[in-house]
């Protein structure tokens, strides 16, 4: 599951469980902010991303990628 939604004027969030996302922000997307990581027995499960409005396309492109895999 992949949702992104908008926090402020400023930033939108990013919210997935899929691991190749994760993969892909930590290697081609520097600008987007760990908010929060959620754990199921010491397993990463998901993770909550704090993205600049200026990425905002980049995210929901994410969130389309998610639903193709």
């Amino acid at each position: 599951m992949t949702e992104v939604w908008k926090m402020d004027n400023e930033y939108y969030c990013l919210y997935t469980e899929n691991k190749d996302i994760m993969k892909r922000i930590r290697r081609y997307y520097t600008d987007f902010e760990i908010m929060a990581e959620y754990f199921k027995f010491d397993k990463l499960v998901a993770v909550q991303y704090k993205v600049p409005i200026k990425r905002k396309r980049s995210a929901f492109h994410l969130k389309k990628v998610a639903r193709f895999q």
